[in-house]
């Protein structure tokens, strides 16, 4: 398992850099850390966006971010079935959806300014990663 200062690391360095689709966005962001606890990396699969504006054609072809995420891991489970090390997604803002990454009953997810944690119980679906 990841050493906890490793990834404190990774949040405050990804916190810092600006948000750019396709370099730090929100699932940049979640698939840095969830390489770091897993050692899995989804990048390969989704890195034919490179703007804001290739990222919303991205997303539209493929029925939005959860749609995305449910063909890479699998099903959605409740939320409140997350651990550590799994991803979730919330509304981040009115109509707009979000990946992030279940820490310590949280998710942490970039935004547009900084890294936003939220409670599990706010978020609308979950994927385990195994």
């Amino acid at each position: 398992m990841i050493k906890l200062s490793k990834l404190n690391s990774i949040i405050n360095k990804l916190a810092d850099k600006p948000f750019e689709y396709g370099t730090c966005d929100c699932f940049i962001f979640t698939n840095a850390l969830v390489k770091a606890w897993h050692n899995k990396d989804y990048l390969p699969l989704h890195n034919s966006y490179h703007n804001e504006e290739s990222a919303r054609a991205y997303l539209k072809a493929f029925g939005g971010i959860e749609a995305l995420t449910t063909g890479t891991l699998g099903y959605s489970v409740d939320p409140s079935l997350c651990v550590d090390g799994d991803v979730a997604t919330a509304e981040i803002a009115p109509g707009e959806v979000a990946l992030g990454f279940v820490f310590d009953g949280n998710v942490l997810f970039k935004t547009e300014k900084t890294v936003v944690k939220l409670p599990l119980a706010k978020c609308r679906r979950g994927w385990r990663i195994r």
